[in-house]
């Protein structure tokens, strides 16, 4: 187990980026982990089944059989950590909780060198969920004002970088499946005016799972450095947003 900012992240297809070269190596990663509001665990790149791939790109796996910690399993993950810098993969989880709904919060970090002075970011979630007990499902955000997926930057969120607003609702029938449709920012991604990264960024999903239900997730984060012809129009957004605040 290792240092760093919890919470567990899913992702989904690798972006490729313009980043700062002065941008660190990808290793090493963490996988943090909230059950019922209470920290549970950290997993490094070893317990994810990370493996070097390409270039500076790390590919996590996970074992058969997931991992469990307290009410939540772990079902699958794949992912992949680019240090240019961005986040990408796919989880999927279950509540082993039979009689209560489960808050789970859920991040993946990715160490990163100095990128900036200023940046450009853009994210995605979507996903699903299943009914395994015959009575219906239901995720829902985590009832503390908090969203469901926030785009971090140095463990910091915003609400430009955030999606599906506390509170949401997602249901599913008796024995079926729902969905979390696709939301993004800063699309085309990357283009939304952001600070510039000191060491790290990450992807945090934070909900509440019914009773003996599964749900899987996939989503992205991606920091970029922008063109020198775009620095100006990136300076004025922000500017404007300070303005409109």
């Amino acid at each position: 187990m290792r240092r760093g900012i919890l919470g567990l992240a899913c992702c989904v297809s690798a972006l490729l980026l313009a980043a700062s070269a002065s941008a660190a190596p990808v290793s090493p990663v963490d996988m943090g982990v909230w059950v019922g509001g209470v920290y549970a665990n950290t997993y490094d790149e070893t317990d994810l089944g990370c493996a070097s791939g390409p270039g500076e790109i790390f590919v996590c796996n996970s074992p058969l059989g997931g991992l469990t910690v307290g009410d939540l399993r772990l079902d699958s993950w794949s992912m992949t950590f680019d240090s240019d810098p961005v986040i990408s993969g796919t989880t999927a989880v279950t509540n082993l909780n039979l009689s209560n709904p489960v808050q789970f919060t859920l991040l993946f970090t990715l160490p990163t060198g100095p990128i900036g002075p200023s940046t450009l970011s853009g994210g995605s979630v979507q996903g699903g969920l299943t009914d395994n007990t015959g009575d219906g499902a239901t995720l829902t955000t985590a009832g503390t004002g908090t969203a469901f997926y926030q785009g971090l930057i140095d463990g910091a969120s915003d609400p430009a970088r955030t999606l599906y607003a506390d509170p949401q609702s997602f249901p599913a029938g008796v024995f079926l499946s729902g969905n979390v449709p696709n939301l993004a920012f800063g699309t085309p991604i990357p283009s939304l005016p952001s600070p510039a990264v000191t060491t790290n960024i990450g992807i945090r999903l934070d909900f509440i799972l019914t009773p003996g239900d599964s749900a899987s997730f996939t989503s992205n984060f991606v920091v970029v450095v922008p063109e020198p012809a775009t620095g100006m129009l990136v300076a004025l957004a922000a500017h404007r947003r300070r303005a409109s605040a």
